[in-house]
């Protein structure tokens, strides 16, 4: 399997799809420590959301960057007849996907990287200048984004494995990703409009406005489970460093269901 991750990561690494994302990485990390750093100084953000917006919120769009990078890279394995040619060279079908798995998240674990190095030459100015972080909410956070793009990887390899038409692979991975990320939106409004309290401004049925008092309550048991699991509103809620561990557990449920089920259908799967 090693000389199959090797191979994987050689062939990545000469992919203009790939080192475009790298690319990409840059004015994204950049981008978002930026905006942090002028919330903070306005008044407009907490000491948590300083730090977990740049360190956290990579996990934000992590799963269209890998819908788009994998579809193009590892797609193109049925299409050359790459599977195919590994299992007439003895390799067996568990090993191709295991080091497929391994390899894309060597590659989404490099994206990371390169976006925490995009303002890493910042950090000493932040440390000096702004409160330091918690370091325990903040090593929960960094753990959970590094289980939220495993499960991604995860997700996305597994429709890589299953699909072998690399046109209908792309369109089902991008909508699949855009799919979760505007459900997880309609998710924490959901689940903050339930939990939420305060004054709010309401329009009675002679059409005036009046503020109204709400009393905090609770979401259903439906709309909390996926407020832990989607991996969007996981996402913005270790940008605001509110990690905990269901949540962390989750990510790891969703790594290894998706891995046991692309695992069986993979083996069963006529491959021509």
């Amino acid at each position: 399997m090693a000389s199959l991750i090797r191979s994987h990561l050689a062939r990545l690494w000469k992919s203009p799809v790939f080192l475009l994302a790298l690319v990409v990485m840059f004015p994204y990390g950049l981008g978002l420590a930026n905006s942090a750093i002028g919330d903070f100084q306005s008044g407009g953000a907490a000491t948590a959301g300083l730090w977990g917006q740049p360190l956290c919120g990579f996990g934000l769009l992590t799963g269209m960057i890998l819908a788009a990078v994998f579809s193009l890279f590892f797609g193109a394995e049925y299409a050359d007849g790459t599977i195919r040619n590994k299992l007439i060279a003895g390799h067996c079908r568990v090993s191709i996907y295991l080091a497929t798995l391994v390899a894309s998240l060597l590659a989404a674990l490099a994206l990371y990287a390169v976006y925490l190095l995009a303002w890493a030459p910042r950090l000493g100015w932040m440390l000096h200048n702004f409160p330091a972080p918690e370091p325990g909410r903040l090593a929960l956070c960094l753990a959970g984004t590094v289980l939220l793009t495993a499960g991604q990887c995860s997700l996305c390899v597994m429709l890589c494995m299953l699909v072998q038409r690399r046109s209908l692979l792309a369109v089902i991975l991008i909508l699949t990703m855009v799919f979760l990320f505007f459900a997880a939106i309609q998710v924490q409004d959901a689940y903050e409009t339930a939990t939420g309290g305060g004054m709010q401004l309401m329009i009675d049925e002679a059409g005036q406005q009046q503020w109204v008092f709400h009393e905090p309550g609770r979401a259903g048991a439906l709309t909390t489970f996926l407020y832990d699991a989607l991996p969007v509103c996981q996402a913005y809620r270790y940008m605001a460093m509110e990690a905990t561990p269901r949540m962390l557990a989750c990510s790891a449920a969703l790594t290894g269901l998706t891995t046991a089920l692309g695992l069986i259908l993979f083996k069963r799967k006529d491959i021509r």
